[in-house]
């Protein structure tokens, strides 16, 4: 006996027609959603942006978020009435050399607890992720007493070198990616003759870009909005870095909003910057990372 195959449409016209306005609405939904979200996001860099366009006097005589006239003049007032030029030079020097330094110290510190077997790995492990539960401020005075016993106060190098240990979080965040590594490729570069610091910076770091791109940005982060340091190590104004000069506009009973936000608009530049730079690594890294696994 032959058996007519089935030939009916999977889907009728009525239903598909229902299903395309479900899948509109949901759409909608969506834009209004991300819409909502864009406001809230980019709303206060928004009035931050006007208002740094106005002057005090408009500013305090109006609550209107437009300016009734558009001034440049505090973007001027930033690099006259402090040295923000060198400030921001100081600051990207604190922040790019304590970071390049954390993460090298951090990815060597990662490999070991990853990679090398040696006796105590697993307590000392225990140790470093204690450390993370010990507040800074409780290292802060030690700390200055050997910045201070080593003569590298009001230095860069005060917060430059401390940076340069790495930090507990780097080192953990680094490990678990590393192990995911197979460890074929640490046997395989021994086979070769590589040396283990040839072995990190050549097979293993090019394996990990995407991790350290995102402890990149953290870390220059941490360092460009830093205010306790500058403040605790640095005297001379001309080694202060940009958080501290924004500060310089507070005054004791008043403050210049107009001139404070334009400053941290100035400010907000490099780590913009910096964020565009590397998130096509952190991208790229992560991808690689996943195929990897």
């Amino acid at each position: 006996m032959n058996v007519e195959p089935d030939r009916r449409p999977d889907a009728t016209p009525g239903r598909e027609a229902r299903r395309n306005r479900t899948g509109r609405r949901v759409r909608g939904w969506e834009y209004v959603v991300l819409s909502v979200a864009v406001v809230i996001i980019l709303g206060p860099f928004l009035v931050a942006a006007l208002t740094s366009l106005r002057t005090n006097a408009d500013y305090v005589s109006s609550t209107s978020v437009m300016p009734t006239e558009f001034t440049l003049s505090n973007y001027v007032r930033v690099f006259e009435e402090i040295p923000m030029g060198r400030m921001i030079l100081n600051g990207l020097l604190i922040a790019v050399l304590g970071t390049f330094g954390g993460l090298v110290a951090s990815l060597v510190g990662a490999f070991c607890f990853a990679k090398l077997r040696f006796a105590g790995r697993e307590p000392l492990f225990g140790v470093v992720l204690f450390t993370m539960l010990v507040p800074s401020t409780v290292t802060l005075i030690p700390l200055y007493t050997i910045i201070r016993a080593v003569g590298l106060v009001d230095s860069p190098w005060a917060l430059i070198l401390p940076a340069c240990t790495g930090s507990a979080f780097a080192v953990f965040f680094l490990r678990q990616h590393l192990m995911s590594v197979p460890h074929e490729f640490y046997e395989a570069a021994a086979l070769d003759g590589c040396s283990v610091p040839g072995t990190i910076f050549r097979v293993y770091l090019p394996l990990v870009r995407g991790p350290l791109a995102i402890l990149a940005i953290l870390n220059f982060l941490a360092s460009w909005n830093d205010l306790l340091g500058p403040l605790i190590y640095l005297n001379t104004p001309e080694k202060m870095t940009p958080t501290v000069g924004l500060t310089y506009f507070r005054g004791q009973y008043t403050t210049d909003f107009p001139v404070m936000l334009a400053g941290s608009l100035v400010v907000l530049v490099p780590t913009t910057i910096i964020f565009l730079v590397f998130n096509r690594h952190i991208r790229d890294g992560l991808a690689i990372s996943g195929s990897l696994k």
